[in-house]
C-alpha cells in the first residue's frame, strides 16, 4: 500500500489550488501535521475545513482522522528515522545505514507511484522505433550513455548525447517513428527540454523521466515516468538519487527485449508461412 507522502506526490497534478497549499504544508511539516486538528491545519494553510476534508478523501482516506493516523505512522517509521540526513557526529555504520535506508525508501516509493501501463507503452513504442536517442546532462547524461549502450544490444539504432550543441542538432534531425528520450532529475534542464521540444516538432515520440511531476519535461513528454526520491527530507539519498532512474531503465530494457523477441518470433512465423504456401503452389 502506498504511503501518505507518495500518494500526495503522485496525485499532485490533480489537486485544486487549495489542495496544493495543503499538500505543500504537509510535505514540509510531516512531523507536526499529525498532531494538528482539522481546524488548525485549515488555518495554517488558509483554506476551509471542507477543503481539508476533501483533500483527505482525494488521497484515499474516509476521514481526516484516518489520514493523520497513517501520516503519524509514516513519519515515525524506522527507515524514515534513518533518512533524516547525515550529521557530522554520525558513525560510519550510521552513515552507511542512512544511505541504504534512503535509497531503499526511494525505490519503494517509486514503485508505488509507477504507472505500469505507461512503462509498457514506452516499451512498445521503443521496440518498433527506427531510432532511439537519449538526451541528458550531468549525472543524467551518464545514465543516458549507459542506457544507450544497453539498448543497442537489442538491434535498435540507439544514440546518446550529453553535449548541449549536439543535443539540439540531433533533436532537429529526428523524425516520425523515432523516439527522443529525455532524462532530467529536476525535469527543468533547459537543454534537455528544448531537445525534446525540437524532436516532438518533427513528429518524433517523446519520453521523459524526472523526479517532479510538475516540470517542463513532463509537459513536453508523450509518456512521462516519475521517480519518487524525497530530497527535501532524505538528504542521504540525494547523493545517489538517480538510482531510481537506473531501475526504471532496467525494467524498460527487459520489456523492450521481450517485445523484440515477440516481434522476431512473429516475423519468423510469417517467413515460414510464406515459404510453406509457395511449396504448396498457393
Amino acid at each position: 500500500m502506498a504511503g501518505v507522502i507518495v500518494k500526495i506526490n503522485s496525485l499532485h497534478d490533480r489537486f485544486s489550488k487549495a489542495e496544493k497549499r495543503i499538500a505543500a504544508y504537509i510535505l514540509k511539516n510531516a512531523e507536526q501535521a499529525p498532531f494538528q486538528s482539522v481546524y488548525e491545519l485549515a488555518r495554517k494553510t488558509k483554506v476551509s475545513v471542507a477543503s481539508v476534508s476533501r483533500f483527505s478523501q482525494k488521497i484515499g482516506y474516509p476521514s481526516f482522522k484516518e489520514f493523520k493516523i497513517d501520516l503519524a505512522k509514516e513519519s515515525s517509521s524506522s527507515i524514515e528515522a534513518l533518512s533524516q540526513g547525515i550529521k557530522p557526529e554520525d558513525s560510519e555504520e550510521e552513515i552507511i545505514k542512512k544511505v541504504f535506508g534512503g535509497n531503499i525508501r526511494g525505490l519503494e516509493d517509486t514503485l508505488q507511484i509507477l504507472d505500469f501501463s505507461k512503462l509498457g507503452r514506452a516499451a512498445k513504442i521503443i521496440s518498433t522505433s527506427k531510432r532511439l536517442v537519449f538526451f541528458g546532462i550531468g549525472s543524467s547524461g551518464y545514465i543516458a550513455q549507459d542506457t544507450a549502450l544497453r539498448f543497442s544490444h537489442l538491434d535498435i539504432q540507439t544514440e546518446a548525447y550529453i553535449d548541449s550543441y549536439q543535443m539540439l542538432i540531433q533533436a532537429l534531425r529526428m523524425k516520425k517513428n523515432e523516439v527522443a528520450f529525455g532524462l532530467s532529475h529536476s525535469g527543468r534542464s533547459t537543454i534537455t527540454v528544448e531537445a525534446l521540444k525540437a524532436a516532438k516538432k518533427n513528429k518524433a515520440a517523446t519520453i521523459g523521466i524526472s523526479n517532479y511531476p510538475e516540470s517542463p519535461l513532463h509537459e513536453i513528454s508523450d509518456i512521462f515516468l516519475c521517480t519518487a526520491f524525497r530530497e527535501n527530507r532524505v538528504r542521504a539519498a540525494a547523493l545517489s538519487s538517480r538510482i531510481a532512474q537506473l531501475c526504471l531503465m532496467d525494467a524498460l530494457y527487459l520489456l523492450v527485449a521481450r517485445h523484440k523477441s515477440t516481434l522476431a518470433s512473429a516475423k519468423n512465423l510469417d517467413i515460414f508461412t510464406e515459404h510453406l504456401l509457395r511449396i504448396q503452389g498457393k
